[in-house]
């Protein structure tokens, strides 16, 4: 007898036949053909293909959903986050919660289970901008797995120990791990040795944004991937953007590319982001604005992709919809043959997964039921025709059903 029994399913990564999921309580507990029909509630997959649930490693939550009031009429990175400082500084704690579960829902309802996001930490503000989103993260807990990165904004003069105090009580007040943009400070060694430390005097993982920027210099990542290594740090840093290094040649970006491997590293790229943001000043073969993703897989680094910023001054755009992620970064970065597609949808499952330490993620048995029903029988097609995801499935309970339909009239007649 299953709590949930899902008939006639094509699990992602072994397509070839159908099979049964038999779950119990928040678990799978049998993976099989032919499990009977003994269940609080059967789902009928018919041979459509079941993923487990998107993992959205890098968003900023507490920015969604603002591009209706603020707008960057310059179309950059430093516009967008010189209005959104602007905004910061007459925060309205109730209206960051709001917009935050806004996005957040929306994301649930595109088949995300768990995503990680970047909040504001300021010496001005100290946590009150973060405090609302530790109680979504709370609040959600049943429907969406939520970790939060307490992440210092750039001061002049370097990050100081009152800002390290701040990031201390973020971390005790049940922020899970500390970010920042080490490229961004004016000393950058200076920045990634004082959050080296405190991560690991605070025994939390590190994810930074890294060189987000069009211009030649891959300094700030070289620097992470050497100190991963000089703090014994490996496994516990993913770097974001890393955008810099498609403007470096090829030998310089081998280089630190081997050293972000022997660093265990993870790297997430957000194409749809980074391509709206960057290669703006670009006069003829304007910059895609991504990272090195193929060089990084060819080395045997995990790679990531993400929402990002959705509907706020960083990019207007977006549906909090991993699969629509999936799609851009493909074309992107040329990633086109059913196993290159198969790759890429990875990079918003397992990888994320890994990189975030979620545990008894996956499709096998004993692993969480986080699951995703798609109107597919392969990754390739799910990506490329966009599918629905029909049934979406928290820790065992469906927590979203989407349908799709369309009445083709013309044929009609």
């Amino acid at each position: 007898m299953y709590s949930l029994l899902i008939k006639n399913a094509r699990l992602f990564g072994n397509e070839s036949q159908q099979q049964d999921i038999g779950i119990n309580g928040d678990s799978i507990v049998k993976i099989g053909q032919g499990l009977g029909s003994e269940a609080d509630k059967i789902i009928d997959a018919q041979g459509k293909l079941i993923i487990p649930g998107f993992v959205d490693i890098h968003t900023h939550l507490e920015k969604s959903m603002t591009s209706h009031i603020l707008k960057n009429e310059s179309g950059t990175l430093m516009g967008a986050i010189v209005s959104m400082n602007d905004f910061f500084a007459k925060y309205d704690p109730e209206d960051i919660y709001h917009r935050a579960r806004q996005a957040a829902e929306l994301a649930i309802s595109q088949g995300t289970t768990a995503i990680r996001t970047h909040i504001t930490i300021d010496r001005n503000v100290g946590l009150g901008i973060i405090r609302p989103i530790l109680k979504l993260k709370e609040d959600l807990k049943d429907v969406l797995t939520i970790q939060v990165i307490a992440f210092p904004s750039s001061h002049k003069g370097g990050i100081q120990e009152s800002d390290l105090d701040v990031l201390r009580q973020a971390i005790s007040e049940g922020a899970d791990l500390l970010g920042g943009c080490p490229h961004l400070e004016e000393e950058h060694k200076h920045f990634t040795d004082h959050i080296f430390h405190l991560a690991k005097e605070l025994d939390v993982d590190l994810d930074l944004h890294v060189d987000e920027s069009d211009e030649p210099n891959v300094d700030a990542l070289e620097y992470v991937a050497e100190k991963t290594i000089e703090m014994g740090y490996q496994g516990r840093v993913n770097a974001g953007h890393c955008t810099a290094l498609s403007a470096v040649p090829k030998a310089v970006a081998d280089r630190v590319i081997g050293k972000v491997r022997d660093a265990g590293m993870t790297i997430t790229t957000l194409p749809s982001c980074n391509l709206y943001l960057m290669g703006r000043h670009d006069e003829v073969l304007q910059r895609r604005g991504i990272t090195r993703v193929r060089e990084f897989l060819k080395a045997g680094v995990k790679v990531c992709f993400a929402s990002d910023n959705v509907r706020d001054p960083f990019r207007p755009f977006g549906n909090h919809d991993l699969l629509e992620e999936a799609l851009l970064t493909a074309q992107l970065v040329q990633m086109g043959t059913d196993k290159e597609l198969e790759t890429v949808l990875e990079m918003g499952t397992y990888n994320p997964a890994q990189a975030m330490k979620l545990p008894k993620y996956g499709l096998e048995k004993g692993c969480y039921a986080d699951l995703v029903i798609l109107d597919a029988v392969s990754a390739p097609e799910a990506i490329v025709k966009q599918s629905t995801k029909e049934w979406i499935i928290k820790r065992g309970r469906v927590v979203v059903r989407n349908t799709r339909t369309m009445e083709e009239v013309w044929k009609q007649v």
